[in-house]
């Protein structure tokens, strides 16, 4: 029987926005437009597909040893964001389990019992995975996940990269919540990923850890991740234009810096507190977060061409 697809489903096998989609299939007044449904025969000879059936998944690692930076706020709505267009995984990496906790109640099974670390057997972890939103699936954390702490074989500096192998043509964007320290688990997540991108606090800035996590990335891309880029740093919590010059060079020492720059409100620990999506408090607030995800999805492109 051949592939249906409604309309959603149709913009993202043509690789278009919803709006774009519809404003396409009236104009070419594609068949099936009346009852919302779309032959993949059909909409193959009307679009030029770019994209195979499934994704291949931009992975972007959210790192900075230092605590406090926002790692998992930048985390959480740069993937709220980025699902209201595209399928995405949000990969809670902190032992801390921030993300997790927002979402889920419940008592969690441990990621740890799955990755195949001192010598178990690795397990499919996708059963493991929960959906808290449409397009928007949680991969969740336990605090076992501080146990992944040496070595004790080469492949296990790999762990994650091999958990998500098969999850990489599900999602459009794979976003990694990394912990705030260097070590096993960051390497793990920087060796998996495509890309990482900076969280630094303007309040709290200072240039102590970065040039730790530099060289971390560097070591990383000389001996076992060539592919991962840096998409730059992001200024997160920023309250006014004093002293925003200075701090953007001194960290461009290091990384680039992104220009969208990420405003300090309260809707944001009260939309956490609340367990609740952003969208839902405070839409003048989400709106910095989808600039960020276009400029980051800019940066990819870039990156990629």
């Amino acid at each position: 029987m051949e592939t249906v697809f409604d309309s959603e489903e149709a913009a993202k096998f043509v690789g278009l926005s919803l709006d774009d989609f519809q404003q396409r299939v009236t104009t070419l007044k594609v068949p099936g437009l009346k009852a919302g449904e779309f032959k993949k025969s059909v909409l193959s000879k009307y679009f030029e597909i770019n994209q195979s059936e499934g994704f291949d998944s931009n992975v972007i690692a959210i790192s900075n040893q230092k605590g406090g930076e926002g790692k998992t706020t930048i985390s959480l709505y740069l993937a709220e964001a980025l699902s209201e267009n595209h399928k995405v995984l949000l990969i809670d990496w902190d032992p801390q389990a921030n993300a997790t906790q927002l979402f889920l109640n419940d008592d969690v099974t441990s990621i740890m019992d799955y990755l195949g670390y001192r010598g178990k057997k690795p397990r499919d972890i996708e059963p493991l995975i929960k959906t808290v939103a449409t397009n928007f699936d949680l991969l969740p954390s336990t605090l076992e996940l501080a146990n992944l702490t040496t070595p004790y074989e080469r492949d296990d500096f790999e762990l994650l990269k091999e958990a998500i192998l098969p999850l990489r043509s599900n999602y459009e964007y794979i976003i990694i919540d990394c912990p705030p320290s260097l070590g096993l688990i960051l390497e793990n997540a920087l060796i998996c990923a495509d890309y990482i991108l900076v969280p630094i606090q303007t309040r709290a800035f200072s240039l102590q850890g970065i040039r730790d996590l530099y060289e971390t990335i560097q070591k990383i891309q000389r001996k076992a991740n060539q592919r991962l880029k840096l998409l730059g740093a992001v200024l997160n919590q920023f309250e006014g234009q004093k002293a925003l010059a200075g701090l953007a060079e001194g960290v461009k020492k290091y990384f680039p810096v992104f220009e969208t720059v990420i405003q300090r409100r309260e809707s944001i620990p009260q939309a956490q507190a609340k367990m609740s999506f952003l969208s839902k408090i405070d839409l003048a607030t989400m709106k910095n977060f989808r600039e960020l995800a276009i400029e980051v999805k800019e940066k990819i492109n870039v990156q990629k061409n």
